[in-house]
């Protein structure tokens, strides 16, 4: 039986209404002149309600951590920065573990490293109004978008640990690239393919994480991204561990099926709505036939969702979007489709739990 699929809305995401009247507080004794030093090593007990563990301070410094477990059911939020190629900058990247205690944290953990869309990865109105808070070191992730605070809940409860490096913030570009002419855009594919493989590097570092089981997922944008990075006619960096399976939610196929030897290095999981008019699924079915003639014994999955659009994953009203340079302000339709999400999700599931994809 597939599991539940996400929870529509995640109105507590990580941080508790007690934890928030207490940081209030904290800010209230800042105000006092009473120093909360958050570089320190050690912090002293937070009294908090009794299923809510003490919250541990640390500042985040290059190729160091700012950490936070929340409640029981709340998986624990990490913001790293992941070292940086010489010349680009440090990314910033949110890692998520499943919580204390479970059965996954007996055993080394499969990992999905998770690669935002266009929009980014932060939903700025709350980083806005976080800015400068103590809230901003206590809770890092809960400013990233709701879609991905609830796909981390989601594999975190199926045992998987969760990288979501962010590939815009970092160059200046927070608010996204949706509104930017695919030609004049300064990332790129191959620039996020780096952010990827950066990110798979760290992932198979970690003491805890089962490198041998490493799943590549994206969307949108993010998703060609992952298409760039498995795609097997271009060379694979020393060091950097395979990845076992990937994952792509609605990519843009175009490039893929213009590039002629694009090859599949991985097994792909291509999800996408049949109406989907931002990136049509009729180029991925392309895509999907070009690799098969090519790699008789790729293993590529297309599920196409009659009627569903972009973002059918998510639970936003279908709305129709003109600000995209690329379509030239015919505008695009995205939203969510609850038929396909609980299918799609069901999908997932069923992909990431098999022995072979």
């Amino acid at each position: 039986m597939p599991r539940p699929p996400l929870p529509a809305s995640t109105a507590s995401h990580l941080v508790p209404t007690r934890a928030g009247r207490w940081l209030r507080g904290a800010l209230a004794a800042l105000a006092m002149g009473v120093a909360l030093m958050p570089t320190a090593p050690a912090q002293p007990a937070v009294s908090m309600a009794p299923t809510t563990p003490v919250v541990p301070l640390t500042a985040p410094v290059n190729g160091s951590t700012a950490s936070v477990t929340t409640s029981a059911n709340e998986p624990s939020a990490t913001l790293i920065r992941l070292p940086a190629e010489p010349g680009t900058p440090a990314l910033t990247a949110y890692w998520f573990t499943p919580r204390e205690g479970s059965l996954a944290r007996s055993q080394p953990l499969p990992v999905v490293v998770a690669l935002h869309g266009c929009g980014g990865l932060v939903d700025m109105r709350v980083a806005a109004r976080r800015a400068g808070t103590i809230e901003e070191v206590i809770d890092p992730a809960a400013a990233l978008q709701g879609r991905y605070r609830e796909y981390a809940q989601w594999l975190t409860e199926r045992g998987y640990a969760v990288l979501m490096p962010d590939s815009f913030s970092p160059r200046g570009k927070a608010q996204g690239i949706c509104t930017e002419a695919l030609d004049a855009r300064s990332i790129d594919d191959r620039t996020r393919r780096a952010d990827a493989l950066a990110a798979l590097r760290w992932v198979s570092k970690q003491p805890t994480i089962d490198a041998r089981r490493i799943v590549l997922l994206g969307w949108s944008n993010g998703a060609q991204a992952v298409l760039a990075t498995i795609d097997a006619s271009r060379p694979w960096p020393a060091a950097t561990p395979n990845v076992e399976r990937a994952v792509a939610f609605y990519p843009g196929c175009r490039r893929a099926v213009q590039q002629h030897d694009f090859r599949l290095r991985t097994p792909l999981l291509l999800m996408i709505g049949g109406a989907d008019d931002w990136t049509p699924a009729t180029r991925c079915a392309m895509l999907q036939n070009a690799v098969q003639s090519r790699q008789p014994g790729a293993r590529f999955r297309l599920e196409i969702y009659p009627g569903a659009y972009h973002g059918f994953d998510g639970t936003s009203e279908l709305h129709v979007r003109r600000d995209i340079a690329a379509r030239h302000g015919s505008g695009v339709t995205v939203g969510g489709d609850a038929v396909a999400r609980v299918a799609a999700l069901a999908q997932l599931d069923s992909w990431l739990a098999s022995p072979d994809p």
